[in-house]
């Protein structure tokens, strides 16, 4: 009777322990990301969030995506300015996504997989370290998991959801505007179930759920048109993307290397993720040794007649439809417009499921639905010439889920069972929850110890900020330049001026990646203070020389500067 009932329960069992472990794991998250203090990014959020709520410091950032700020300011509205709201807000998007993940598992996996899954993609390295860091990259994919699930649900369930699926999938890209590529895996699984919803109540559902979507653009828009264009941020964004913004080599991220991220998916998907991997390949190796043991007359016997099907009828026309956008897709690869390529895999996508459905594999639509998630962002991230290992956050969700694939399948080739339960898979599935722990335990003081500038960088500023403030009473009536401006802008509660980095007659405005500056360098700086005539310059920079301006105080790292009199 027990057993039966934890069997008919499993699913909210499996759920129950999935939600403790990452309520722990993102509660401890919070406090690390607390003591640490924001990042850069995450002072522009706030900085955002405080003109919402009214509340104004005078600095702000409006090409930054504007959803996290609005649920930021919600808080600010309600109490006064604090550091922390931004983080717990990221932090509850976080445990409900990795919910949303383990229930669009379940649709393609048992409660076994999908609870091992959800917990790989919770405790990747690179996801572990950003949850509760105030910024989009965690909230916009699990945002983007929900609007995936609810598409799902749409199509196999019930057509209202689309309601849902569409206005989450325009939040998570007003949270981070790179997930407009999200339309692609999205409009991909639509395409390829269109026998199954191209009746006139689903159209209609799904044009209401776009019109939904369209109308939250609505408040936005009117938000930045008192700010000037309304669409401004998201055409910035679109020319920053297409590379116009990289400024040349200089820039820290600059890095034209379209394998970036598979060369670090080791240290990307953790110890956690290798095993993953390790009993996939056991799995393979084992396929492999039964494979030579067959009879070829097995072996054909087996495959020769769903196979030869393929050829059959249009299925030449089709595979040579196939070949020839794979071959324009490669030669385009960053040569053209990343949009070109994107719109040629899913061309690819579409074509390739059209010539291999009458094989009738199940559930093969969710693996044309996450193969586009994966290779979408995949494309995007590897052609842009800005790139940053936290990027890969968006491809993590579509990674954990091949992996589960490839789970599953190696552990029915050899699935030791005792009436109908797959031990193996119980034992296999025992030890990755025992890495996904260990290694989640084990990266919380790495985390803290990676971070340990940033934490000097967070209490050198307040300590610099308290300093200039008794020390001129008036500085908010001054000409105040800084290079850390999200710091000085929120410490400061002013507006201030931002010195750019210059580097070998460069203009950046994010980190170099060196800071050997010549004399021509020093000479532009001393210009863009003169120019302007500031009154002080917040600097972190080595080996600047001025004419018109001294030291007046050092804390750290941190140089204050000052007009001579």
């Amino acid at each position: 009777m027990f057993s039966d009932t934890i069997k008919n329960h499993s699913s909210a069992i499996y759920l129950l322990i999935l939600t403790l472990i990452i309520g722990f794991i993102t509660y401890n998250c919070f406090l690390i990301q607390t003591s640490i203090g924001p990042v850069w990014d995450t002072y522009d959020f706030m900085a955002n969030a405080a003109l919402m709520a009214g509340k104004s410091i005078g600095y702000f950032d409006l090409l930054r995506p504007p959803f996290l700020s609005f649920l930021t300011a919600i808080y600010f509205s309600v109490d006064g300015l604090a550091l922390w709201p931004i983080a717990a807000i990221d932090c509850v998007i976080f445990v409900l996504g990795v919910i949303g993940l383990y229930l669009l598992f379940k649709l393609r996996f048992d409660d076994l997989t999908s609870f091992l899954g959800a917990l790989i993609f919770a405790t990747f390295p690179i996801v572990i370290t950003y949850v509760g860091a105030g910024l989009t990259d965690n909230p916009s994919v699990c945002l983007s998991i929900w609007a995936l699930l609810f598409t799902v649900l749409a199509v196999k369930k019930d057509s209202r959801l689309f309601y849902l699926s569409f206005p989450l999938a325009m939040i998570s890209f007003l949270t981070r505007f790179s997930m407009a590529l999200l339309i692609f895996p999205i409009f991909l699984y639509l395409l390829i179930n269109w026998e199954k919803i191209k009746g006139l109540k689903y159209v209609r559902d799904i044009l209401i759920g776009i019109v939904i979507s369209f109308a939250l653009l609505i408040p936005v828009f009117m938000f930045y048109a008192n700010f000037g264009s309304p669409i401004y941020p998201f055409l910035d964004f679109f020319r920053s993307s297409s590379g116009a913004s990289a400024a040349g080599g200089m820039h820290f991220a600059y890095n034209t290397d379209f394998f970036y991220f598979v060369k670090l998916l080791p240290s990307l998907i953790g110890p956690e993720g290798i095993g993953v991997l390790l009993v996939i390949l056991l799995g393979v190796m084992v396929y492999i040794v039964r494979r030579f043991k067959k009879s070829e007359k097995t072996v054909e016997g087996k495959n020769k007649g769903s196979f030869k099907s393929l050829l059959e009828n249009n299925g030449k026309i089709k595979l040579l439809l196939i070949l020839i956008v794979s071959i324009i897709l490669v030669f385009t690869i960053e040569k053209v417009h990343y949009l070109v390529t994107e719109s040629l895999f899913f061309l690819w996508c579409y074509l390739l499921y059209d010539w291999i459905k009458i094989l009738d594999y199940k559930n093969i639509d969710l693996d044309f639905l996450f193969l586009s998630y994966l290779v979408t962002f995949f494309l995007f991230h590897s052609i842009y010439i800005i790139k940053d290992y936290r990027y890969f956050l968006s491809m993590a969700p579509a990674t954990v889920y091949f992996m589960m694939r490839g789970f599953n399948w190696t552990t029915s080739q050899f699935g030791f069972k005792i009436k109908n339960y797959n031990v193996t898979k119980a034992i296999f599935a025992l030890v990755i929850t025992l890495l996904v722990i260990f290694s989640a335990l084990s990266s919380f003081s790495g985390i803290q110890e990676a971070n340990r500038e940033l934490k000097a960088m967070n209490e050198e500023s307040v300590a610099i900020s308290d300093w200039f403030m008794q020390y001129d009473p008036d500085y908010k009536n001054k000409v105040v330049y800084t290079d850390f401006w999200p710091y000085s802008g929120w410490y400061l509660q002013m507006n201030v001026s931002k010195m750019p980095i210059f580097r070998d007659g460069e203009i950046l405005y994010c980190g170099a990646k060196n800071y050997n500056f010549t004399e021509q360098d020093i000479a532009a700086y001393n210009n863009e203070l003169d120019s302007h005539n500031a009154d002080y310059y917040f600097s972190m920079r080595k080996g600047l020389n001025f004419t018109n301006y001294h030291p007046i105080k050092k804390i750290g790292l941190l140089i204050l500067y000052q007009r001579n009199q």
